[in-house]
């Protein structure tokens, strides 16, 4: 028990990790480690990784992008970025356009899908969840705008050795180590290491209960603060 919990901190320090290294800390927390008699390839312990960042991009909605394209005339949907989540903002010509859903849009006016002019609002097409509307529809170039989509995406899938966890972005590299526990817990349930493999279970969902909170809450984050005088 001593010798694995030496390996969990030495797991717990904060340096950025590439796929390799996460790969390696993986197998040694499921002492799978042995040269050529290793249980798992390379290619399965990269799956449960990429499986461990996608949770983590879903529950902690830390992974902020963005987007950009034109209105056409005549053109009513767009579709969003094949890593989207979830919308945080939309602007036209950089002016913010609330968000109205169909059910509201639809007790404003029955005919609000034929309005035409330069878009007020905009909507998510929940049929794909892939797309977004604007209202009114943009009917001839001079109601077309620019749009700025700022939403929650998904991190790009690691494949390179050197490829780094959630596209590299520094404030997330104190949680690179979280996926070498995910995967260990994959490892070690298929190893019938129950007990192990549930340790390892609550330490990813530890850690990733902490990365979204400081996502949220942005400790280190001031802006307009004044320095005393």
């Amino acid at each position: 028990m001593k010798t694995f919990l030496i390996i969990l901190l030495f797991c717990s320090v904060a340096n950025s990790l590439t796929l390799s290294d996460i790969r390696t800390e993986a197998r040694l927390l499921s002492s799978d480690y042995q040269g050529t008699r290793q249980r798992y390839t390379d290619a399965q312990i990269t799956n449960w990784i990429n499986e461990g960042q996608r949770l983590a991009d879903v529950f902690a909605l830390c992974n902020y992008q963005m987007t950009s394209f034109d209105l056409a005339a005549g053109s009513t949907y767009y579709n969003l970025p094949t890593d989207y989540i979830m919308t945080r903002r939309v602007t036209s010509d950089l002016q913010v356009l609330p968000e109205r859903s169909p059910a509201s849009l639809d007790s404003r006016s029955a005919e609000w899908e034929s309005q035409t002019g330069e878009p007020t609002y905009y909507f998510t097409k929940f049929s794909s969840r892939a797309s977004i509307g604007f209202v009114p529809v943009p009917a001839v170039v001079g109601d077309t705008t620019t749009i700025n989509v700022e939403y929650i995406g998904y991190s790009d899938v690691l494949s390179s050795d050197s490829d780094i966890p959630f596209d590299s972005i520094v404030e997330f590299t104190g949680f690179h180590h979280i996926l070498s526990y995910f995967a260990a817990y994959k490892m070690n349930l298929i190893d019938g290491r129950v007990e192990i493999a549930g340790m390892f279970l609550q330490q990813y969902n530890t850690f990733l209960k902490e990365m979204q909170m400081k996502c949220v809450e942005r400790p280190n984050y001031l802006p307009g603060l004044q320095p005393k005088k």
